[in-house]
């Protein structure tokens, strides 16, 4: 279960790095480009892009160096949170399709949540 867990962290944290840093490094021009970005200013994106490396990052260090083993599904429930939201803002903008990949997140998200709490017990 262990080995499972950190493969899912590793996915989770390279897909959440990789999608923040697009975030934080992309033009105001092509943001507003993105069919979900609309009404959103370019700092609150680049705002969120930060938060999705810092929760990337939150997934991975906490284990490989020792730290308190409930930094990693506090970092990964931090993530069901903002999965939730974005499921929620794409279905209320009747983008069903778009909801789909933050949907999975949440749910990989979850396991690594529950996976994590069971193995301090």
């Amino acid at each position: 279960m262990s080995l499972f867990l950190w493969i899912l962290q590793i996915v989770l944290a390279l897909l959440f790095m990789g999608i923040g840093g697009q975030r934080l490094t992309r033009s105001a021009r092509q943001l507003r480009r993105l069919p979900w970005t609309d009404g959103y200013p370019p700092a609150a994106i680049r705002a969120l892009g930060a938060v999705e490396i810092v929760a990337g990052l939150s997934l991975l260090i906490p284990g490989l160096l020792g730290w308190s083993p409930l930094l990693t599904p506090a970092a990964a429930a931090g993530l069901v949170l903002l999965m939730a939201l974005a499921v929620a803002m794409h279905l209320r903008r009747g983008q069903r399709q778009a909801a789909v990949l933050p949907a999975i997140l949440l749910v990989m998200a979850a396991i690594v949540v529950w996976g994590r709490l069971t193995q301090l017990h």
